[in-house]
């Protein structure tokens, strides 16, 4: 398990980069107990405004990382307008 930290508490991302590279942890009770997580995906997303914006080399070798800016204004406009157009389609000559 990671190293506990001083307030107890184990870093969430040291513990899902040991699931990732041995796929198991430790449970921790009476006894310490092997519990073998395999076939898991993970999926993660980042604000790119906001937060911490180093990820562990260690973790990070695990995802397959994709930048999608945000839309511009007219392809918003473009998408929303092919939505409401088909959903307000049904309700034509009902008035």
């Amino acid at each position: 398990m990671p190293q506990q930290d001083p307030y107890e508490t184990q870093n969430a991302i040291s513990l899902l980069r040991q699931h990732k590279d041995y796929e198991h942890w430790f449970e921790r009770g009476t006894k310490w107990a092997l519990k073998d997580i395999k076939n898991t995906q993970y999926i993660a997303s980042m604000n790119p405004t906001a937060g911490s914006f180093f990820v562990d080399p260690r973790l990070q070798r695990w995802f397959w990382i994709v930048a999608i800016p945000f839309p511009e204004s007219s392809s918003l406009n473009t998408i929303f307008a092919a939505f409401l157009n088909k959903h307000f389609s049904k309700f034509k000559g009902t008035i």
